[in-house]
């Protein structure tokens, strides 16, 4: 595991073999193994694994672990608090998603 100068874990769980890049900011939350956090990324109340989050990102409020993703570079991932409830996506060209 590597945790680079700057990062903060706190109250947070990180297993093993993942990186957490420079001024990263894990808080409540989980990181599982085969996963990379760049710089300056916040992920609070999440959970992710086999997965590699890119620089400036956020992850806030996630009720469900993300796996196997790759989030590109200044994404936001929030839970909305707007009802009702309903899936909201912006996918690129060939972009895949699955719902369970």
């Amino acid at each position: 595991m590597t945790i680079e100068k700057g990062a903060e874990i706190i109250n947070s769980r990180v297993r093993g073999p993942a990186i957490v890049g420079q001024d990263s900011r894990i808080v409540n939350s989980y990181i599982g193994p085969f996963t990379s956090i760049y710089h300056d990324v916040i992920i609070e109340n999440s959970e992710i694994e086999h997965s590699i989050v890119l620089e400036h990102s956020q992850i806030l409020d996630i009720p469900y672990r993300i796996e196997d993703s790759l989030i590109g570079r200044q994404a936001r991932i929030t839970r909305s608090p707007i009802k009702p409830k309903a899936l909201k996506m912006t996918l690129g060209d060939h972009s895949q998603v699955g719902i369970l």
